[in-house]
This record gives C-alpha cells, structure tokens and sequence, in this order.
C-alpha cells in the first residue's frame, strides 16, 4: 500500500516553489494547516505562498506567517498544494494556479472530496486538516516546529473542533493539542479571538438572524437566513458569518440547523449542521455541495423560498430515514 503522506513528502522536498491554496471564505483550519505548512516550507529555503481569494477574516489576523500569504510569485508553481477543500472549483481564481503547476497535491479530511491530484491524502479520522499537517510535519518531514508552527496548527484545530466540543474530537486529536501546547502559545487568545471576539456588524447579523428563524418537523429543522439586502444593510464581511449556522443548532430540541447567505441574484451558500445523528454531508451531496457528518455546505440557484423549501425537504427526507 502506497504511503500518500511519504509520497507527498518526497515531492515537497524536492520542490523548489510551492503555491498552498486553502478553500474560499477560508476558515481557522484552511489558514491554519495553510500558514503553517508554508512557515514549515520556507524554514527549508523554499519559494512558498498562501494564496486565499479573500482578506484573512479579522478573528483570524493574529495568526502568524501572514508575510507568506498573497505574495507575488510565479505563475507556474513546481508544486501546488490543495488544502482542506473537497471540490477543486472552490478554490474560485485561483484554480489555474492548481492546474498548471508541475505537481498537484491535496490534504483533506472531508469524507465527499474529490480532487484529481497527482496524490490526494484525505483521512477523515482528522478532527481538521491542521491535524494532518502536524503529522506530515513531525512524522514524515522532520520539520522542527516552534511556536508560531504551532500557533497555527492549534488554531486549525480548535477551530474545527468548535473548542473540543463537537464530536470529530477524538484522544488523537486532544494528544496533538497537548504536545502544542508544550510552545508555550497563548491558547486563551486564540479562543478569545477565534470565538468570542465580534464585530458591532455581527451583533446586527445575529439579531438579523434570530428574526428570520423558522422551525419545521416538530422542531427538529431549524431555517435561518440573510439576504443580500441585509448583507448591504449591515455592511457584513465574510467572517461576520462564521458561526451563524450555531443559532439554529443551539436551539433545544434541533437536529438540523440551515443556514443560507445570499450571495447573488437568486444564489444562496447554505451551511448545514446537525448535532447527533443527521449525516448532513448527505444531504449536501444532493445538492453537488460537501462536507462532514455534522457540518457541511453548498451552494444553491433558487429564490429564497423555493430554495429553503428544498433544502427542507432533503432534510425531513434524511431525519426520517434515521428514525
């Protein structure tokens, strides 16, 4: 049996220029596994960039190795590697720089990914991909870690983990969090910031979403969304989302929570959560979009109505064939 993580290991080492690109509207594990890879990279003299389509969201700017991200480089990396993303378009303008590179690689721990690779590791044992990064790093390519290495790969995955809290938390999981703590990193701060720390923007968000809340299936669907006029109205940025989908989940009683974002005229990026037993990568897929168990996302083309409509309907579909 071939050994991925080895094989990858052979041909960043032999790379001379590596380009990283983490999904769209990266999050804490994308960035984290992204940064962190690259200061690992750039510690053994090579040319590394982070390219993300957006601004590193603002409870994110603490991380360190942002002099890596969306620097000018080639347009033709030796190497480029995909990271935390199961469907290569989402990688949105920078997919070109995937396909012309010498050698195309993917880390993944999502259970729906599908990226042609000229080697593709995904192991969704992972609590996040910052979890393979770390191994890829300590086990395979003896990379010396220090603090801002480990900064980064704690972030990915206590952000992913929702804080140790959701269930792709595992002994492994808390085993590598343990030895990055031995760093010495702030871990206070990165929670601080990753979770509790909001803008007056997302407060409005959150009432916003709140008011449009809507139940279904005895309580066991929660539907929340924002408009674009609401978007507009508020002035949100694309980290102002994070979490919102949790409003629902939170609810008691709630298995699944529905999120969805306008994004364009009669396009909607929907997030799904579930808190015990609705596989929403399931119902995910139904609609070419991906994920977890008990996260996952997608993107849809109908009016608001017709598209929550939809969406509800796959869901009392997948929660009835679990009862």
């Amino acid at each position: 049996m071939v050994d991925k993580l080895r094989v990858i290991t052979d041909y960043l080492l032999k790379a001379e220029s590596v380009v990283i690109l983490p999904h769209i509207n990266a999050d804490g594990d994308a960035l984290g596994a992204s940064i962190a890879l690259a200061l690992a990279l750039k510690k053994m003299n090579k040319e590394v960039n982070v390219l993300t389509e957006e601004e590193i969201p603002n409870n994110l700017n603490f991380l360190p190795g942002q002099d890596l991200v969306n620097q000018k480089g080639p347009e033709v990396y030796d190497v480029a590697v995909n990271i935390d993303n199961g469907d290569i378009t989402r990688l949105g303008s920078r997919e070109h720089y995937y396909h012309s590179a010498r050698i195309r690689l993917s880390i993944d721990h999502h259970s729906t990914n599908k990226v042609e690779a000229d080697c593709s590791y995904v192991d969704t044992t992972s609590s996040a991909t910052g979890e393979i990064i770390y191994d890829l790093l300590t086990r395979y390519m003896n990379a010396e870690l220090n603090k801002d290495i480990a900064l980064c790969i704690y972030t990915a995955i206590v952000t992913d983990t929702g804080c140790f809290r959701y269930t792709n938390t595992t002994s492994r999981t808390l085993s590598v969090s343990s030895k990055l703590l031995e760093y010495e990193i702030d871990f206070p701060f990165v929670i601080k910031k990753a979770f509790d720390t909001m803008s007056l923007a997302k407060l409005s968000a959150i009432r916003q979403v709140i008011n449009s809340l809507r139940l279904y299936e005895d309580g066991k669907i929660a539907v929340s969304y924002l408009t674009k006029k609401d978007i507009e109205i508020y002035s949100l940025k694309p980290d102002d989302f994070e979490g919102l989908v949790n409003i629902g989940r939170n609810i008691e009683g709630v298995e699944v929570s529905v999120f969805l974002r306008e994004d364009g005229q009669d396009l909607f990026r929907v997030n799904l959560r579930s808190n015990d037993y609705v596989d929403v990568s399931k119902i995910a897929e139904g609609f070419n979009g991906g994920g977890h168990k008990r996260a996952a996302g997608l993107n849809i083309s109908k009016k608001l109505e017709e598209a929550i409509s939809a969406l509800v309907d796959a869901t009392i579909s997948e929660i009835r064939g679990n009862d």
